[in-house]
């Protein structure tokens, strides 16, 4: 579990909303499952959970990506890594369940790897941002940057 608290803050009012989201969700993984016998409805729970949890996470990452280009924060690359290491490490866990089924264990190995993954990705790369907050590029310097 994470608990939210001011050092994963970036000063960016949506980006640190939509952590709180994406952490709020990543701790409801454990509760997924009621029994030590998954049934077919707590299976279709998890994979509808894993598909909005990718859809969450690529419209959070384009958002945040777009941001630190922005405001040139020097992590930007580094997070653009991160970001698709995480949607890779979604994505096996969803073969996963699709080839093992769904078992405890596997959500809970789930829910250990985001926790370490938002941990080390948020306060490695991410809290960089709050220092390059002051001025974003012009839609010159931006051009150039994608097109130059």
């Amino acid at each position: 579990m994470i608990d939210w608290s001011n050092e994963y803050e970036t000063g960016h009012v949506l980006i640190d909303a939509q952590h709180r989201m994406l952490i709020a969700y990543v701790n409801r993984l454990p509760g997924l499952l009621r029994s030590s016998d998954s049934s077919r409805a707590e299976f279709a729970l998890v994979g509808r959970f894993m598909e909005f949890l990718e859809d969450y996470i690529l419209a959070h990452f384009q958002e945040e990506e777009t941001c630190m280009h922005r405001f040139r924060c020097p992590a930007h690359q580094d997070a653009k890594l991160g970001h698709r290491e995480f949607l890779a490490l979604l994505r096996r866990f969803q073969r996963r369940f699709t080839i093992e089924g769904l078992a405890a264990p596997l959500v809970e190995e789930l829910h250990a790897a985001c926790v370490a993954w938002i941990k080390r990705h948020i306060l490695r790369l991410e809290l960089q941002l709050k220092y390059y907050q002051t001025e974003p590029l012009t839609e010159e310097e931006d051009y150039e940057l994608d097109f130059g």
